[in-house]
């Protein structure tokens, strides 16, 4: 079996976490996963161009820029590596919620493992806002099934059995 592990920088041990619980090691192929994000970089190329009419980066700053990125890639893939040594590792580039997809598609993935949204965000609550964008795209266009690995949130229950009333103006 593959399993595709998507990491954020900050989600290891969730993932290393669900791998142990529910997955027998044995005869696993693991793929760790990560994507740099090409949006933030189109929005500051954007807000450059609205502010000094040029859009253009110079080259030695994208240099550095991406240079960044791939030192960063390598941490986290490192980190990753201290709980699944054998594992592969997968670099894209672009928007992360294709990258997964695409890549889960090209490495022949049987199981993508990904979190609901970065574990910073510990104080989020539950519900449809509580997947971010990234992990709802990847559940609604992955080409396997998808294991989605939640904080535990038992301190929010019990769930009122009745659901809000709308607010009427």
């Amino acid at each position: 079996m593959r399993v595709l592990c998507c990491l954020d920088g900050q989600n290891i041990e969730q993932i290393s976490g669900a791998v142990t619980s529910f997955l027998s090691t044995e005869g696993l192929e693991m793929g760790l996963l990560y994507v740099v994000d090409s949006a933030p970089q189109t929005d500051m190329e954007r807000q450059r161009g609205r502010l000094l009419r040029s859009r253009e980066l110079a080259g030695s700053r994208l240099e550095q820029m991406h240079q960044a990125e791939q030192e960063a890639a390598q941490t986290i893939f490192a980190e990753g590596k201290r709980s699944f040594a054998d594992a592969e590792t997968l670099l894209r580039e672009g928007r992360p919620e294709r990258e997964i997809v695409n890549g889960a598609a090209e490495w022949g993935a049987d199981l993508i493992i990904l979190c609901p949204r970065s574990s910073q965000d510990r104080n989020l609550e539950l519900g449809p806002k509580s997947v971010g964008h990234v992990a709802r795209f990847v559940l609604d266009h992955a080409p396997c099934p998808v294991l989605l690995v939640r904080l535990q949130a038992r301190g929010q229950f019990p769930i009122d059995p009745e659901p809000p009333k709308p607010k009427h103006h």
